[in-house]
């Protein structure tokens, strides 16, 4: 039987794919389940396997609550002030509760019925591109400012505080001065206090004008749930659906074939879109939970009130499941990748970043066929994030 290791620093001091992936891939064979120190200092387990990953994920035994105090192990370094209640923190029957009074507005029939939207926005940020001329940075003139365009829209944000949005979730996910992160925190917040207020006064057709509603004469959901509802939607929505368009753009822009492939062949890019959301890291650690009691998991027995880590990005890589994990197969079928999370977190927006990352490659590539890399993948570098492994610059020519 392998010797355990002495715990390590999770997620891994790297930036390296290559790297983190033989990592996970020793543990899934090795210690599946292992002790590893995360951002707050905590030692916690970390489970790797993909079965075991989405065991954890679906076991109700597994709390999402108990590690929302201000000690409890955390995978990043700033907890959110208090009075805010985020979405991934709530256990039943409040988070069945919240996520019905979104989950509408998230399905996929809503979501078809909101593509001419999600194209307009696309088409004009390429209309931009052609008029600029090359040239130009994917990541500065594309795929930052779709999503947050995107989803302001979808909840009711003026798109002329997009700029405003974006310098704000950047600095609370980002790596600086604890001061810095919750004034920016803070700040979040006040701006969302400040556009319920405005919904209140002038109710729109839009996301945030409902929940207001629902707060207001239902009494559905509290100030703190209202706020953090709107903090939660505005992460998944534009934070993460960018680092995943980057990072396929810029996979897919070392690939010229695979490029070529998705060009000649638009119909290719839904399972396209699925593989690049198995492929790539982009959420550095992982989902932590806690055990409300003794739980029998991947060999060992996790005690009640110890944390666990699942990480997506080796159950997503687990070979076990996904034949020669490692290649970027455009055709996979089937793959039942879990980069949206599983159980009853499941992210809720899925069905509208898939259309987001849809448009987004189908229109860019049908706009620009000759789009090629301006410059060595090596001048692009990474943007700290706290938690997302975000791509800082594409320079594309065309």
């Amino acid at each position: 039987m392998p010797v355990p290791s002495p715990p390590v620093a999770f997620p891994f001091d790297t930036r390296d794919h290559a790297e983190v992936f033989e990592r996970l891939a020793h543990l899934r064979e090795n210690e599946p389940a292992t002790r590893v120190v995360v951002a707050s200092g905590h030692e916690v387990w970390l489970v790797t396997r993909y079965e075991d990953v989405r065991h954890v994920l679906r076991d109700r035994r597994f709390s999402v609550t108990a590690h929302t105090g201000p000690d409890a192990p955390r995978l990043f370094t700033t907890p959110f002030p208090s009075g805010v209640t985020l979405l991934r923190d709530t256990e039943p029957p409040d988070h069945a509760r919240l996520r019905r009074l979104v989950m509408p507005e998230f399905r996929a029939r809503q979501v078809h019925r909101s593509l001419s939207v999600i194209r307009k926005i696309t088409d004009g940020l390429l209309d931009t591109l052609a008029e600029t001329g090359p040239p130009a940075d994917l990541v500065a003139d594309f795929a930052r400012p779709l999503p947050v365009a995107v989803i302001c829209a979808w909840l009711g944000v003026p798109a002329g505080d997009s700029d405003r949005i974006l310098t704000l979730a950047d600095t609370m996910n980002g790596k600086g001065p604890l001061e810095r992160i919750t004034a920016a925190q803070r700040e979040m917040c006040d701006y969302l206090a400040a556009l319920m207020d405005a919904r209140r006064a002038a109710p729109g057709d839009d996301l945030f004008s409902s929940l207001v509603t629902a707060h207001d004469e239902h009494g559905a959901l509290s100030d703190a749930e209202l706020t953090g509802v709107g903090v939660s939607l505005l992460f998944a929505g534009h934070t993460v659906v960018t680092a995943v368009l980057a990072s396929a753009l810029g996979t897919l822009l070392r690939r010229p074939a695979d490029l070529a492939r998705l060009r000649e062949d638009p119909a290719l890019v839904e399972g396209a879109v699925e593989e690049l959301l198995r492929y790539h890291l982009v959420l550095r650690d992982g989902q932590i939970r806690v055990a409300t009691e003794d739980v029998d998991i991947a060999g060992i027995t996790v005690r009640a009130g110890e944390s666990v880590v699942v990480s997506i990005n080796s159950a997503n890589h687990d070979t076990d499941v996904f034949t020669d994990a490692e290649r970027l197969d455009l055709g996979r079928d089937p793959n039942p990748h879990v980069a949206f999370g599983h159980g009853i977190h499941r992210c809720l927006a899925s069905h509208l970043a898939r259309a987001e990352l849809r448009i987004a490659l189908t229109s860019l590539l049908a706009r620009f066929p000759n789009l090629r890399p301006a410059a060595p993948e090596a001048s692009a570098g990474w943007k700290e994030h706290q938690r997302i492994q975000a791509v800082a610059a594409l320079p594309v020519t065309w």
